[in-house]
């Protein structure tokens, strides 16, 4: 498990990085239509198509917690598409995908807290490095802000008296390369900074961002613009500002409203990320640790931050006091 950085350490390494992180959110492509449906699997072939420590993205690099134990939307197409149960009663677990095979999920097919054999939580409200607001809490006993109802989770963030309260989700398990994906009703709300992404397990090349980070999928309207979906990578070659994009696309202004899939295909030649089944771009391997820290293992983080650098803190009295993430299941396939 990752140390937390010190409050001084944090502070020296994130505070030069503020005034770049819009970098990682600017190319803007053109609108695609999507589709606003859940639909039920199909198969398919292979073919066809930043939160950190002060990355750009607003996300913290420590793997502590609270004490537990550490559209078209249809992205749910496989390679053979056999599969097992159902999370939503319509659609079934794809046991393969990019030719690997399944070996972590979570369909959120239950009620209540989320599993805690699979999820453990960071909490705290110091800002994370990037000035947000929000105070993460635990649910491990209670859901509150991480609730799994309606065949789904549900990130909750509400403001509580003057304080926002909200949920960040790290995975207990851990992996080096694989197909990973999630398909998500994202905030798409100004103010508001939900992100599915991925963290080193442990700090093999040194401290953020040397040891690397994986974001899978960002949205902060405020500050990258309205309805876009981003992903990127950081390390010590291109971090915050000048992080390596690895793909963005403007939705529909129905994003907010959809199910759409996202996920990376990681090797140890490459990343490459798609967005509801399409590759969207990728990063290969240069072979030095500089630009390439992703051979380790990764743990998988899911939370929705309220505003800070990239967020907008300017836009939290537009969410009227809460913002919702929606999450219909979590895959890992290697």
């Amino acid at each position: 498990m990752k140390k937390q950085l010190s409050l001084i350490t944090r502070s020296l390494l994130l505070s030069g990085v503020a005034a770049a992180m819009l970098t990682s959110c600017m190319f803007m492509p053109p609108k695609e239509k999507v589709e606003n449906k859940k639909e039920t699997e199909t198969v398919v072939t292979d073919e066809g198509e930043s939160q950190t420590g002060g990355n750009g993205s607003g996300k913290e690099t420590s793997n502590e917690t609270d004490g537990a134990d550490t559209g078209s939307g249809n992205g749910n197409n496989s390679d053979s598409g056999n599969g097992t149960g159902s999370a939503s009663g319509t659609e079934t677990v794809v046991q393969t995908k990019h030719g690997l095979t399944l070996v972590w999920n979570d369909e959120f097919d239950y009620t209540g807290v989320p599993d805690t054999s699979k999820w453990k939580y960071q909490t705290g409200k110091t800002g994370w490095g990037n000035n947000e607001l929000q105070n993460y809490i635990s649910n491990k006993t209670t859901a509150k802000t991480a609730v799994v109802e309606d065949n789904m989770l549900k990130i909750k963030a509400y403001k509580e008296g003057d304080e926002w309260k909200s949920a960040r989700l790290n995975t207990k398990d851990h992996w080096k390369y694989g197909y990973i994906e999630a398909r998500l009703k994202v905030t798409d709300r100004k103010g508001a900074w939900p992100a599915f992404w991925m963290m080193p397990q442990d700090s093999v090349y040194g401290t953020w961002p040397n040891s690397g980070e994986i974001d899978i999928m960002e949205n902060a309207p405020s500050t990258c613009g309205n309805h876009k979906a981003f992903s990127t990578l950081h390390a010590e070659g291109h971090w915050g500002g000048d992080g390596a994009s690895i793909g963005a696309k403007v939705f529909s202004e129905n994003f907010s409203s959809e199910w759409h899939t996202f996920g990376v295909l990681w090797t140890e030649d490459k990343i490459t990320s798609f967005y509801d089944d399409k590759e969207k771009g990728s990063y290969s391997n240069d072979g030095t640790s500089k630009n390439w820290p992703y051979d380790e293992d990764f743990y998988i983080i899911l939370n929705l931050a309220i505003g800070g650098d990239l967020g907008g803190t300017g836009d939290v009295g537009k969410l009227n006091g809460n913002a919702e993430f929606l999450v219909d299941y979590v895959r890992v396939y290697q």
